[in-house]
Parts: structure tokens; sequence; C-alpha cells
């Protein structure tokens, strides 16, 4: 098993059971267009994060493992932080600490910018494109 594909399998399940639930039962609890549209970009960014896990999990068989490991771990720091704390002010109207939706966003461009670099300081063990 890889640890990273199964974390994005994980988020991938979920996100799509999230976006189902918004498209057909969100509606029902919550009349607020913006909470409707901010549960939405929860799911986007969710998935779109959950497609990077297959991306890391590649990359730790090609570049600086450690690298590619700690862009992994802060990409699930954030993503997680970020949706869960979406759905947590839409469904539950609870947001407990208001600065845990930016600040996971911030660990989700530091994740990137963390394989930027692993990207740019390994050499590349073996891949298919080049």
């Amino acid at each position: 098993m890889h640890f990273w594909a199964f974390i994005g399998s994980l988020l991938l399940a979920s996100g799509v059971a999230m976006g189902a639930y918004g498209a057909h039962g969100l509606r029902a609890i919550v009349d607020v267009p913006r909470s409707i549209e901010a549960f939405e970009y929860a799911v986007q960014y969710q998935l779109i994060s959950a497609l990077g896990f297959f991306a890391i999990a590649w990359a730790t068989n090609h570049f600086k493992a450690g690298l590619v490991n700690l862009a992994g771990l802060l990409l699930l720091i954030g993503s997680i932080g970020f949706s869960l704390s979406i759905y947590l002010l839409v469904l539950a109207q609870w947001r407990p600490w208001p600065l845990v939706t930016p600040i996971s966003g911030g660990f989700m461009i530091a994740a990137w910018i963390v394989m930027a670099l692993a990207c740019l300081t390994s050499k590349p063990k073996h891949s298919s494109f080049y």
C-alpha cells in the first residue's frame, strides 16, 4: 500500500460524498447562497488536493522522499483543516478557531512550494517524463 495514494483515495471518496450531499441535501438545511458557495469551494479544494496526493505518491519514487513526504504532510494538514473548517461552519454554524481556514490554505500553498523544491533539488531516480 502506498500511504499517499491511500489518503488521496479516501479524500476523493469523501469529497464525492460531500459534493453529492451539497447538490442534493444541503439546500434543505442551508438557504444562504454564500454558505452554499463556501461549501462548494470546500468540496472543490478537497477534490483537487486529493488528486494532488497521487502526484505526491508518484513523486516519492522520483524525487527526494524527505521533501516529498513533507509536502504530503503539509497538504494533508492543509486540505483537512481547510475543508473541514468550512464544512463545520456551514453545517453546524461552528467556527471554534476563525483562522483555521486561511492558515490551512497556507499549508496547502506551502506543500506545493516544498514539492517544487523537491523537484528542483532532486536528481530524478527514474521518470517516464524525461
